[in-house]
């Protein structure tokens, strides 16, 4: 419900726009109206003319007081062909919205008419070990970031005593790296450093790259979040709209080979959460087989999901 919620609060807000940029148009045309009666009184009638048609009429009136009446009324028609371009460009937003809207609530009746208690319980299961697991990776990638920081400073600090005749700057009178340099070894600059940190896999790109390598799309963006409650908000919803693609797509698949799903009795979750079991519908039956893997630290839990007719 949560990305129903949403769009439900950008369809209300899409209606406040396109009432907004009615509103505007309104105040715009009763400006233009006042200006072309205040125009019909003092002998020229504007009225229903076209900015082109104005123009000629201007022709006239250019070495007189009122030119810039007429500019005024033709700022008016200029007001409202923009406003009314906005107007169709929220409109078409607020479309947009609706139709957004509409499929996610057909997808959840959908759900809610095909799809049996136990394949619910199923992903629902697979959410919160998904959950759990990037909570764990996020901690992980928390201490790999540092890992690969103090590897990174090893090494240079190692450089640096290691060729103390281009490194006097840098060094004290025992030979260490002086204090000021401890907290900013990345800006050391030596002849040969960069590739020493980059045949070691230390330099800027392949640190970043390890770190890409370790995290992934999902804890990277959670990475960029300071607030752990925006970014535990961010992840259920995130994985809420994975759950429900899967089981749209298991549903999807299921019903392609029985039809109507009709009895789904058989099916059973097994004590390490795969889903197995027959499914019967009003066009046939199908054989349900889970193939899982990962779940623990390096590789989140996830599963194939086999759908054969039975004959």
């Amino acid at each position: 419900m949560a990305d129903i919620k949403n769009l439900e609060e950008r369809v209300v807000k899409a209606e406040v726009k396109v009432e907004k940029c009615k509103g505007t148009i309104e105040r715009h045309k009763k400006q233009y109206e006042k200006k072309v009666q205040a125009l019909i009184k003092k002998g020229v009638d504007l009225t229903g003319l076209s900015k082109e048609e104005i123009d000629k009429v201007q022709d006239g009136y250019r070495q007189t007081e009122l030119n810039w009446d007429i500019y005024d009324v033709k700022g008016k028609l200029e007001d409202i062909k923009g406003a009314t371009k906005k107007l169709e460009e929220a409109e078409q937003i607020l479309v947009n919205w609706n139709d957004k809207l509409s499929i996610e609530i057909n997808k959840d009746k959908f759900i809610q008419d095909n799809a049996p208690q136990v394949i619910k319980d199923f992903l629902e299961d697979w959410k919160k070990k998904a959950y759990e697991w990037h909570i764990r990776r996020y901690d992980a990638y928390q201490e790999f970031k540092e890992e690969l920081r103090s590897e990174r400073n090893n090494l240079i600090i190692e450089f640096v005593k290691a060729n103390p005749e281009v490194a006097e700057r840098y060094l004290d009178e025992n030979g260490n790296i002086q204090d000021y340099w401890q907290k900013d070894l990345i800006n050391i600059r030596l002849k040969g450093l960069e590739s020493h940190l980059k045949e070691n896999e230390l330099d800027y790109r392949s640190i970043e790259s390890r770190k890409s390598n370790f995290a992934g799309g999902n804890i990277l963006k959670m990475d960029s979040m300071y607030d752990e409650k925006e970014r535990l908000n961010w992840l259920d919803k995130t994985l809420e709209r994975e759950k429900k693609a899967k089981m749209l797509d298991l549903i999807h698949r299921i019903s392609k080979v029985v039809g109507e799903i009709t009895d789904a009795s058989s099916l059973r979750i097994s004590g390490k959460g795969s889903i197995d079991g027959f499914v019967i519908g009003d066009k046939g039956k199908a054989k349900v087989n889970t193939i899982d893997a990962g779940g623990w630290n390096i590789q989140c839990w996830h599963y194939r999901t086999l759908v054969d007719p039975v004959k």
